[in-house]
């Protein structure tokens, strides 16, 4: 009913065959999904790329910085250099792209549950003799860890949640379908692009029927306590995986129809290359081999 709407409005207010710009109708039509996903609970991630300030930057250049950005963290493994590409996605999203800060921290932190867990395995470890700085005995076992474990764990949180403020500073600045244009004028092959393009959208179908289902038991009382909240959250566990294969069969053949051969075409606006944007990207790589320098000698 929404898509009517948005529809309707973009004709009456373009004409049906005066050529206009197209930007008016594009932001109505996406201020309508923003409006229908806060109604549903939930919202689509590419809303920030479209409100982005950064978002006339040329993509290419975007996702080639982003890239290099991301394989010089890694390549560094310095926390230092890490915890400056913290605070310079962070000024680059916020400061200069428009973001809201606390949105932008709680995307940011996100997976820190996940990387958080999977750090375990480095901090802690498990022997049945006693060694280790710090232990706890369980039975016949020892829990151990040391003052180097915490330390390069801290390390390897900090360098994950860099790698992932890099991506996450493209993805909230780009349209997707601007990312896809980009990775195919790299040449990237086209089932890799088609997979990607798939497996995001998809990830926005579970979530709207998770939304949907939890509404769904809202309303009849399933979250009134803490046996019916388990209740429910089983029920909804076991039914959304065959809720997004219907979904998935159902967009497939929505494909097939409309003769999909593997091609992903989106529209595209030329941005051209700012020679300041390459100078500004230039002083920031080069920011992060200087830091890398000057802490090598430093014993963290």
């Amino acid at each position: 009913m929404v898509n009517l709407l948005i529809l309707a409005a973009c004709k009456g207010s373009t004409g049906l065959f005066r050529a206009e710009p197209v930007i008016p109708c594009r932001q109505l039509f996406f201020e309508g999904i923003y409006m229908a996903h806060q109604h549903g609970g939930y919202f689509s991630i590419d809303l920030y790329a479209f409100k982005s300030k950064l978002r006339s930057i040329n993509p290419e250049f975007k996702l080639i910085s982003a890239l290099l950005t991301l394989i010089l963290t890694i390549i560094f493994n310095n926390i230092f250099v890490s915890g400056y590409v913290l605070f310079l996605m962070f000024f680059i999203s916020v400061n200069l792209g428009g973001m809201d800060f606390k949105e932008y921290i709680s995307i940011l932190l996100t997976p820190l549950s996940f990387i958080i867990l999977a750090s375990i395995g480095i901090a802690l470890g498990i022997s049945s003799e006693y060694m280790g700085e710090f232990h706890i005995k369980i039975g016949v076992f020892y829990i151990y860890t040391s003052k180097d474990q915490l330390i390069e764990t801290a390390k390897l949180i900090i360098k994950v949640l860099a790698c992932v403020s890099v991506m996450q500073g493209l993805i909230l600045s780009t349209m997707p379908y601007e990312i896809i244009n980009a990775l195919r004028k790299l040449h990237v092959p086209k089932l890799i692009i088609e997979l990607m393009n798939l497996i995001y959208r998809f990830i926005f179908i579970l979530i709207e029927s998770y939304s949907n289902m939890k509404n769904s038991a809202m309303s009849r009382m399933g979250y009134h306590n803490f046996k019916t909240s388990i209740s429910t959250f089983g029920n909804i566990a076991s039914n959304i995986l065959v809720v997004s294969l219907k979904k998935a069969n159902a967009y497939y053949t929505a494909m097939e129809a409309r003769c999909f051969d593997g091609d992903l075409n989106f529209l595209e606006d030329k941005k051209s290359l700012n020679k300041n944007h390459i100078f500004v990207v230039f002083i920031s790589i080069l920011f992060m081999f200087v830091i890398w320098l000057f802490t090598l000698g430093f014993n963290i």
